[in-house]
């Protein structure tokens, strides 16, 4: 018996329909990032006064961070963007004393970073947009920065349309 096809549109409120275009629309900039940068993650972190908080993750390489992991601030590579909110790249981060010895880097074996801060449309400093890799990574494209800063630019404006994510802990 054949069923007549049913629209999503039709069977979806208006903010599940909204809900599903952002995840949709975070993950196509992650997959982004990735190309972008050569590496093989890249996730968007939420900054608490203690806490890394993983919005979202796109993790082809498996290094095991997920949506929802939460780390102790300090110990990562991002909480450099809270103390200066400007874009940071560590093309090999062994031979960079600064923060080869951070636990973060060795628990999950990063070798390059490359990250820029969100900002919500109001001006708060939300948290950042990271891409990581195991292996050492150029950065050569002189427009890499200012391309990850409006793809957080855009994420942040996405959150700020968000409730549960851009309210106070």
């Amino acid at each position: 018996m054949n069923r007549p096809e049913i629209s999503l549109h039709s069977v979806l409120n208006l903010n599940e329909r909204s809900a599903l275009a952002e995840m949709e629309a975070i993950t196509s900039i992650l997959k982004l990032v990735t190309r972008l940068t050569g590496m093989r993650f890249a996730g968007i972190a939420k900054f608490t006064e203690t806490d890394w908080i993983v919005c979202s993750a796109y993790d082809p390489m498996h290094m095991g961070i997920e949506a929802g992991d939460t780390l102790e601030l300090e110990i990562t590579l991002c909480s450099e963007l809270r103390r200066d909110p400007k874009a940071l790249f560590i093309p090999k981060i062994s031979e960079d004393g600064r923060y080869s010895s951070r636990a973060v880097v060795k628990r999950y074996a990063i070798e390059s970073y490359a990250g820029v801060p969100i900002f919500l449309p109001d001006g708060q400093l939300y948290g950042a947009l990271c891409a990581l890799d195991s292996r050492s990574i150029l950065f050569e494209d002189p427009e890499l920065e200012e391309t990850l800063a409006l793809f957080a630019t855009l994420i942040g404006c996405v959150f700020f349309t968000i409730p549960l994510l851009n309210e106070s802990e």
